[in-house]
């Protein structure tokens, strides 16, 4: 008996030894783990409306589209269009049944001189914004959740054309984290 007590004590001593000489209790511990869901969401306002415009002329848009980061996080704008069924888009001076549609994040209404085919013009294919793309006083890079950017477009009208019908180009801006 002696024994088993000699052997239980030093059990104990080499226990509180390996934990730094504290005891350990059985008590629960809990850990509160949050997550939010990222929430990419962009919205914009429209129509804008050119009205009746004369071939191979140019015009900047009366009012500009404002485009607001609807999600949770900073989002960068990408942006293209999609061609009436009649006209092409090109990303230089418009020739016959072809147009130049340029789009410019600054907060008033830019002159027509300030949009370069280079950094302004859209295309079919979705264009990220940086510093310079897309770019005026304002960008459409790491936008603010709930800010919001005016976004001005100039139309350069075909050269000639056999449509004389309003036609309908649609412009899509979507957001990625950024």
């Amino acid at each position: 008996m002696q024994k088993t007590i000699k052997a239980l004590v030093l059990l104990a001593a080499v226990a509180l030894v390996s934990t730094g000489g504290q005891a350990w209790g059985a008590n629960p511990a809990t850990i509160s783990v949050t997550v939010t869901i990222q929430n990419l969401s962009v919205s914009a306002t429209g129509p804008i409306a050119f009205g009746t415009v004369i071939a191979a002329s140019q015009t900047v848009s009366g009012s500009a589209s404002t485009v607001t980061n609807d999600g949770n996080v900073t989002e960068t704008y990408s942006l293209s269009l999609a061609n009436p069924a009649s006209w092409t888009a090109v990303q230089a001076a418009p020739a016959a049944e072809q147009y130049a549609l340029l789009a410019r994040f600054n907060a008033t209404a830019p002159a027509d001189t300030l949009f370069t085919y280079a950094n302004h013009a859209l295309s079919t294919t979705s264009t990220a914004s940086s510093g310079t793309k897309f770019a005026g006083d304002q960008t459409g890079l790491s936008v603010a959740a709930a800010a919001t950017r005016s976004l001005w477009f100039r139309f350069n009208a075909p050269t000639s054309t056999a449509v004389t019908t309003q036609q309908t180009i649609t412009v899509t801006i979507t957001a990625a984290a950024g």
